[in-house]
C-alpha cells in the first residue's frame, strides 16, 4: 500500500514538473497584438519622393522583434516614403530585422527555440549559425497614429561582379492612391506566436507615437498602375 502511494507521489509530481516546463516554455510566446490582413488588388495613384524623419518611431504595444543584423544591431526606421491620401497623411518606414533561420523566426535566439519546444514538445534544438535579412514595413496614418507593420524577406541579388546584394522597400514601390496606400511588395507576414507559421499579407495593428514637426514629404513625382497589396 505505501509503494502504491510513493508511485502515485512519483507520477503526479513528474507530471507537475512536466506542466511547470511547459508553461516556462510556452510563457510569452503568443504575442496577443491585433493582426489585419489585406488583399492584392489593381490600383493606382501617385509615386511620391523619399521623405525624411530624424525623430523617434515608437509602438505600442511593443513587439520584441531581433531589430538589426550582425554588425548593425538595433537601428533606427527609416522614412523611405510620404504622401497624402484624400485629405491625410501617410508614412511608410523601414527598420532592419534579423531571421533566426527556425521557422524564419524574426525574434531573439532564445525566445525562438523557447517557443519552437513548446509548440514541438523538445527541450532545445540546434539552430544554424546564419541569420536571415528581413526589414519591418511600417505604414502609419500620421493623423490618427494607427500603424501597419509588416516583415519582409531581402531580395536577393547577384550582380556582374558576383557581389550579393540584399534590397528592401523602395520609394517607387510605394503608391498613394485616393482610397489608401499601395505596396508594390509580396510576401509579407506577420505570426501571431514566436516561432509560429508565416501569415500571408498581415499586418500587426499597432499605435504609433512621432514627432510630426521632424517629418519631411517629398514631392509628388508620377502616376502609375498595376497589382498591389492594399493598405487602408
Amino acid at each position: 500500500m505505501r509503494i502504491k502511494k510513493l508511485v502515485v507521489t512519483a507520477v503526479v509530481v513528474i507530471l507537475f514538473l512536466l506542466l511547470a516546463f511547459y508553461l516556462y516554455l510556452s510563457w510569452g510566446c503568443t504575442l496577443g497584438v491585433d493582426v489585419k490582413c489585406f488583399d492584392t488588388t489593381p490600383g493606382g495613384g501617385v509615386v511620391w519622393s523619399p521623405c525624411s524623419y530624424d525623430g523617434d518611431v515608437e509602438i505600442e504595444p511593443e513587439i520584441p522583434l531581433n531589430w538589426g543584423w550582425p554588425g548593425r544591431e538595433g537601428g533606427k526606421f527609416t522614412c523611405v516614403a510620404g504622401g497624402r491620401v484624400g485629405n491625410k497623411t501617410y508614412v511608410v518606414f523601414t527598420r532592419e530585422v534579423g531571421l533566426i533561420m527556425l521557422n524564419d523566426s524574426p525574434f531573439s535566439e532564445r525566445d525562438t527555440v523557447r517557443c519552437y519546444c513548446a509548440r514541438h514538445f523538445c527541450i532545445t534544438v540546434a539552430v544554424p549559425a546564419a541569420i536571415g535579412l528581413a526589414s519591418a514595413v511600417l505604414v502609419v496614418d500620421v493623423d490618427s497614429g494607427v500603424g501597419y507593420l509588416g516583415i519582409k524577406r531581402g531580395l536577393h541579388e547577384v550582380v556582374e561582379n558576383g557581389t550579393e546584394l540584399f534590397t528592401f522597400l523602395h520609394y517607387s514601390h510605394v503608391v498613394f492612391g485616393n482610397d489608401g496606400v499601395y505596396l508594390a511588395l509580396r510576401d509579407v507576414w506577420v505570426v501571431k506566436e514566436i516561432a509560429g507559421d508565416h501569415i500571408s499579407n498581415c499586418f500587426y495593428v499597432v499605435k504609433v507615437r512621432l514627432d510630426r514637426e521632424r517629418l519631411r514629404l517629398g514631392r509628388p513625382l508620377y502616376n502609375t498602375t498595376g497589382s498591389f497589396l492594399k493598405i487602408s
